[in-house]
């Protein structure tokens, strides 16, 4: 009888726990429309050895957010891809501003680790972050969500 109330017990444990972690994941997407983008950058003169290092950028975008988000406090970003990584030093905060949208992006640069690795394109790769949703008149809320990498960055000049 004591297993059984055991065996409930941890099911019932391992239910909420999902929930919660899924809830967080759905917090995100659900206030905000966030893109990830990237952009490979050729970093000449900077070589190691026998390889010269090969890295990029990893470019945020919020759109489509919510009028009751201030901003967005990214402190995590771990790409699913083995090859690269990620040396989030500081956090990365993306300003909601309906005023000035270009304020709705933020990058983190990024380096290839493995030898012999040749990525020309990271389009469908998942990337994972986790941060904070500060609201205007609620508590902030923290957040950990998966999203694909899309295309290749092009800045769009407005005149």
């Amino acid at each position: 009888m004591t297993i059984l109330v055991i065996f409930i017990y941890l099911l019932l444990t391992f239910y909420f726990f999902l929930k919660i972690r899924q809830s967080k994941s759905q917090l995100l997407t659900h206030h905000v429309h966030m893109r990830v983008r990237h952009l490979f950058q050729e970093r000449a003169g900077q070589c190691n050895c026998d390889r010269c290092l090969k890295g990029g950028v990893l470019i945020f975008t919020a759109t489509d957010y919510d009028e009751q988000v201030k901003n967005i406090v990214i402190n995590k970003v771990r790409p699913h891809n083995t090859a690269l990584r990620v040396n989030l030093d500081h956090i990365l905060v993306i300003l909601l501003d309906r005023e000035e949208i270009s304020k709705a992006e933020v990058s983190v640069r990024f380096k290839m680790e493995e030898r012999g690795v040749d990525i020309s394109d990271l389009k469908g790769d998942l990337v994972s972050i986790s941060g904070v949703l500060n609201f205007e008149y609620r508590n902030p809320q923290q957040f950990k969500v998966s999203l694909p990498i899309g295309d290749v960055y092009q800045k769009i000049e407005t005149f």
